[in-house]
């Protein structure tokens, strides 16, 4: 009879996990979806030490929940709001596409956030 496991992975691992010194490829999966959820973005900001993907879209995620929360504000004014509110429904789209950019661990630079993000120096 023919035997039917798998080969071992890398390093002896059991097949479909990483080598022991390898760090869990979703460890950081909240992380990045916190990073697209207006203010709550300032939680993987702190979190991460370093430069990297995480940090990355943690100051774009920034720039959108202040730019949601100016739309936000100018929906309040007479005559103007209706521009607050295809702002905020922008902001809404481009937060839901860095959510599945940082899902798909994906550098991406968002189109109006991004460029906030770098002269307020988040």
């Amino acid at each position: 009879m023919a035997d039917t496991t798998p080969p071992p992975g890398p390093a002896g691992a059991p097949p479909g996990e990483p080598p022991s010194g390898a760090a869990a490829p979703g460890g950081d999966t909240l992380l990045l979806v916190l990073c697209y959820l207006g203010l709550l973005a300032l939680v993987p900001y702190l979190v991460a030490k370093q430069p990297g993907l995480l940090k990355q879209h943690a100051r774009q995620g920034l720039a959108l929940g202040l730019l949601g929360v100016g739309c936000a504000a100018l929906t309040a004014v007479p005559f103007v709001g209706v521009f607050g509110g295809l702002g905020l429904a922008g902001v809404l789209v481009l937060s839901i596409l860095g959510i599945a950019k940082a899902l798909g661990r994906e550098p991406w630079r968002a189109p109006i956030a991004a460029d906030v993000a770098d002269r307020l120096g988040l």
